[in-house]
């Protein structure tokens, strides 16, 4: 069991130094603005060579490793309780490499190191993304300066017998991927340690992969950059910020967001799928993207105003196209009124924002006036929270989105930094990229025009 356990750590470990070299030149390259020397590509795939053989070499050890070990996982939860209560950290670390999949946890003061055979956060994480639905690819396990290729389209002739073919040129571009850290910490009270079982399984299978998952949904859908993210930002996003005055090159790759009703008409959002579409992209991962609500809106809005009632969202399609939902979606934004009260009318006014409003109230771009009004306010120097809700509805073929996972997600369990609270932090690292390789299979719709 020793010889096991030491070959599993220096796989790992050996493992990772390729990684980081390869991040190295991959760094050196980004910095000085050029492609890696002939020097560094050798390099580069030497590594690369390795780390697979690294990878079926931990497979096999750990496979080993648990068939000896059929209490590997109780092993684990062990190592791991027994460093929090002597106040040492844990470190695990998730691989998946090829056809490796495999979990480390590891004691860094002792070098004790357990191998799991671990699908169990990788699939999870994989059917909590609303991404997974709408055909996003992603994989897993990425190096160094990985890019995606993209390609215009060649077309085929038909010709006279006897007639010459011209070449056919196909234009070849590389987008490279440009990978953030992502990190999370949910911190779980010594309480709960001691007195929980399955400590493992309920932190790997459920919680981390739920968070991790709501983390991308986010980035990917969302209106705005998550933490002010440089590189990994969704399409979405990059469409809202091109007309902030501030529009990036990245920015300026994608159309203009356009306006529809807040509740849209059928022909709004057909023309929509019709000014993608004409673009010349495939189209075979289109859909919408949009909030429940919104969702159940279309639901009971008829595609024609007279005649026989159809609904504009049937069995969850619209325009022909599948619907996903997420709250990422949606814009609101909170600002504080003050009323002043004269002669049996009310009016509101800009103001500060206070702990304890008088009044709480959700509206749309267009009826805040109504919505104030229907408080009946009869005094001066009432404070009203207001939240404007805008809804967006998206469009996008995500085949043409990828998301990767570079390296190993890697979390330590830290018994020190909320150790006031008597808690132990549980802290996920690990590094995901971006990429819209058509700019122009995404559109974004803000529902903000008055219903006529």
């Amino acid at each position: 069991m020793k010889k096991n356990t030491i070959n599993v750590r220096e796989l790992v470990q050996k493992y990772q130094a390729n990684c980081d070299r390869i991040n190295e030149i991959a760094d050196a390259c980004e910095k000085e603005q050029r492609e890696r020397s002939d020097a560094e590509t050798k390099e580069f795939e030497a590594l690369t060579r390795e780390n697979q053989l690294l990878s079926m070499r931990m497979q096999a050890a750990t496979a080993d490793y648990v068939r000896e070990n059929p209490n590997a996982r109780a092993e684990a939860e062990a190592l791991i309780r027994e460093n929090v209560a002597a106040g040492r950290k844990t470190e695990i670390t998730l691989m998946r490499s090829g056809e490796f999949a495999g979990m480390m946890v590891a004691d860094a003061a002792s070098g004790k190191i357990v191998p799991l055979n671990v699908q169990d956060f990788i699939e999870p994480l994989e059917e909590g993304f609303i991404l997974d639905k709408v055909g996003l690819p992603m994989p897993t396990g990425l190096v160094g300066d990985y890019v995606w290729p993209v390609y215009d389209m060649v077309e085929a002739s038909v010709m006279g017998e006897g007639v010459a073919l011209s070449d056919s040129k196909i234009n070849l571009s590389n987008l490279a991927a440009a990978p953030e850290r992502i990190g999370l910490a949910i911190p779980v009270t010594n309480q709960a340690i001691n007195q929980s079982a399955g400590l493992i399984e309920t932190l790997v299978k459920k919680v981390m992969p739920q968070a991790v998952a709501k983390l991308l949904n986010k980035i990917v859908f969302g209106l705005v950059p998550v933490n002010n993210a440089t590189n990994l930002i969704g399409p979405f996003a990059h469409i809202l910020h091109k007309e902030s005055g501030a529009a990036t090159t990245e920015d300026n790759r994608y159309a203009d967001k356009v306006v529809v009703k807040e509740t849209p008409t059928f022909a709004s959002l057909n023309l929509m799928k019709a000014k993608v579409l004409e673009t010349g992209i495939d189209g075979d991962h289109l859909c919408w993207v949009m909030t429940k609500s919104m969702k159940a809106i279309l639901e009971g809005q008829p595609i024609n105003a007279s005649g026989i009632y159809v609904p504009m969202i049937q069995d969850d399609k619209l325009c022909g196209l599948p619907v996903y939902t997420t709250n990422a979606v949606r814009k609101s934004v909170v600002t504080y009124k003050k009323s002043t009260y004269s002669s049996s009318t009310c009016t509101w006014a800009t103001c500060d924002a206070v702990d304890t409003p008088d009044y709480e109230v959700v509206c749309t771009p267009n009826n805040e006036a109504a919505v104030l009004a229907a408080l009946g306010c009869t005094a001066s120097n009432k404070v009203a929270k207001i939240t404007t809700v805008t809804e967006y509805i998206g469009l996008g073929d995500w085949a043409y989105q990828p998301m990767g996972l570079f390296n190993s997600l890697r979390f330590i369990v830290d018994p020190f930094s909320q150790a006031r609270k008597d808690a132990v932090d549980f802290v996920l690292n690990t590094d995901y990229a971006t990429k819209s390789l058509r700019a122009e299979a995404f559109l974004l719709a803000e529902a903000s025009q008055a219903n006529s």
